[in-house]
């Protein structure tokens, strides 16, 4: 009795399935035909044996006719929308290790770029919300560009807070190497001090740029303005002293300024007058208004005044033995009202005469080319520059 039961429903079922087809099937046809209306034609067409005559139907549009797709539609998509739009596409973004970065730091080195599509698809809304779509067919039109990211991973680049480009110091004389490695051949020595270039960084070493020579100095040996604040100044006076000598140029002025011609010309032990270290701001102004290296200026009194303490130095304020020819050398030496005053006739004389191509004594702008119109002993300018050398390493 079960297993008929269980038959009985299975049938009632399909036949109630079968029903409703067949009940959408004549809904369909009555929807159809209701869109024409059947007309009869009353006009008869008589054969020759008049035996017949035919009705003859016409069908025509019916004037309220109802679209069965619209209709459909309306039934089942009310609240549905087909929509077809370009859409843009959101690029990826792609983050690398950069061993030449400072650690922590990011820099973009592609800028990522949108692409686009083209979307069919069908939305579903809940009265005006959207509530869901169903994409049918979606085309790429352009290709997005991902963006690329460099992640910064030195801790040396960010211990001295630089990057590579920035300027770095030395911290010791030290030999500048062609590999990054200790038996490497040496290209130059370095003194302390001096700026370089950074080129490249690793754990031990890195590449830098000193003058023309590109080449590897150790970490530990290198440091920044950022890690020690005063090295700049220290830079500066590092290089007065490497641009010291004795075929350098002496018709501009050496760069010191007013404290460091204070500082090399005061404190002098030889100095027993004072008159260097009094006057060292004379010295300092020469410089500025002839274009006359004032050290070398200061170096020729030095050694022709022996500190200031000759007889024409103490008695007609000659510092330099100015005009005081071999022949009668204490008569005809120049008095002077005041060591300023000395100071600067030479300092204007060495510009107009002997610095400028066309001075009566111009034989270059070097120490040894002065000597040769400037004073009878050959070895003169030797002397002169060894207490360039004196000064000049006082510089501090």
């Amino acid at each position: 009795m079960k297993k008929e039961k269980v038959n009985g429903q299975i049938i009632l079922k399909i036949s109630i399935f079968w029903i409703l087809v067949l009940a959408m099937i004549v809904s369909l046809l009555i929807a159809f035909f209701k869109n024409y209306v059947f007309a009869s034609d009353n006009n008869i067409d008589i054969d020759n044996d008049n035996s017949s005559k035919e009705e003859q139907v016409n069908v025509e549009p019916n004037q309220n006719s109802v679209d069965i797709l619209e209709l459909m539609v309306q039934n089942n998509y009310a609240n549905k929308k087909l929509i077809n739009e370009e859409r843009s596409i959101d690029f990826a973004t792609e983050k690398q290790n950069d061993d030449q970065i400072p650690k922590g730091e990011e820099v973009v080195e592609t800028k990522g770029k949108k692409g686009t599509k083209q979307v069919t698809a069908l939305q579903q809304y809940d009265e005006k919300t959207l509530v869901g779509e169903e994409i049918i067919e979606s085309i790429v039109t352009k290709e997005p560009k991902n963006e690329i990211i460099h992640v910064g991973t030195s801790e040396f680049l960010e211990k001295l807070k630089i990057h590579i480009g920035d300027e770095v110091y030395l911290l010791e004389k030290s030999d500048l190497k062609k590999e990054a490695n200790k038996k490497s051949d040496t290209l130059t020595t370095i003194n302390r001090y001096l700026n370089l270039e950074v080129l490249e960084v690793s754990n031990e070493w890195t590449k830098v740029k000193y003058k023309d020579n590109e080449g590897y100095l150790q970490n530990d040996k290198l440091t920044s303005e950022s890690q020690t604040p005063k090295i700049k100044e220290r830079n500066r006076i590092a290089k007065l002293k490497e641009g010291l000598n004795i075929n350098m140029n002496l018709n501009q002025a050496s760069g010191l300024n007013l404290k460091d011609f204070k500082t090399v010309l005061g404190y002098n032990a030889s100095d027993r007058n004072n008159i260097f270290s009094d006057n060292a701001e004379a010295f300092y102004n020469a410089e500025q208004k002839y274009q006359v290296n004032g050290i070398f200026l200061a170096s020729i009194a030095i050694h022709e005044s022996a500190w200031g303490t000759s007889y024409l130095a103490t008695q007609k304020k000659n510092l330099f033995g100015y005009k005081a020819y071999d022949r009668d050398p204490i008569n005809s030496a120049q008095d002077f009202a005041s060591y300023k005053d000395c100071i600067n006739t030479v300092a204007e004389a060495l510009s107009k005469n002997y610095f400028s191509t066309t001075g009566s004594f111009y034989k270059g702008t070097t120490v040894q080319a002065v000597n040769t119109k400037y004073a009878s002993d050959k070895a003169w300018y030797t002397k002169v520059y060894s207490y360039m050398e004196y000064l000049y390493e006082k510089l501090e």
